[in-house]
């Protein structure tokens, strides 16, 4: 006679914690309409009530992927600005900015959560504040570039189109940008690395203007 399965006993952050990374790997897979909890519990080996318990739905699975996205973009950028000089650490973050909105689902996962009119709740606020603290580190290496021939006011409408010439495509990348590198001929390392090298270049030599 086989012995019976013994239950895991895991506190409540932990199963949480083991949702949520059984969330991402199917995000990863099949994008936000595929988050349905039954798959997820598949995943983490939790029974569906336990996601529910948890988060609701799996609209509180996505909404929790999403704030712990921006935790996570929060974290990195913050980072690396606290690192170093941010003239030299600004494009850094900039460029933590577009791997974070780009990989891992993150993308198609804001793209859905806009389209069904959804809100980050908190997240919003803490990203706006970030992209407020980034942007003014954008203006000062602006700055720094341009010594006396930029006004203040210039330097922090051009650093935040750079932000926002940064989410946008970091987010179409994370979209399309396999689609769309296929359709070029790209080859997988060519439409990744080669890509966002050449962003990359262009981004920075853009500073000189």
């Amino acid at each position: 006679m086989s012995k019976p399965v013994k239950r895991v006993r895991r506190t409540p952050e932990e199963a949480k914690a083991l949702i949520l990374h059984a969330a991402q790997q199917r995000l990863e897979a099949v994008g936000p309409e595929g988050l349905q909890v039954a798959e997820i519990a598949n995943i983490a080996g939790v029974t569906h009530s336990t996601i529910l318990h948890h988060f609701g739905s799996a609209e509180g699975v996505r909404a929790s992927l999403a704030q712990k996205m921006v935790e996570k973009l929060l974290g990195d950028i913050l980072e690396v600005l606290d690192t170093g000089s941010i003239v030299t650490s600004d494009h850094k973050a900039l460029f933590r900015v577009f791997a974070v909105l780009s990989d891992e689902g993150n993308a198609r996962l804001l793209a859905w959560t806009m389209l069904k009119g959804l809100e980050l709740e908190e997240g919003r606020e803490t990203l706006a504040a970030l992209f407020e603290k980034l942007a003014h580190g954008v203006k000062t290496a602006i700055i720094a570039v341009n010594e006396e021939d930029i006004t203040d006011a210039t330097a922090l409408r051009h650093a935040k189109y750079t932000i926002f010439q940064v989410a946008l495509t970091a987010i179409g990348d994370g979209i399309a940008g396999d689609y769309i590198s296929s359709l070029l001929g790209f080859d997988e390392e060519q439409g990744t690395v080669g890509f966002r090298d050449w962003f990359a270049e262009r981004l920075l030599s853009s500073g000189d203007r």
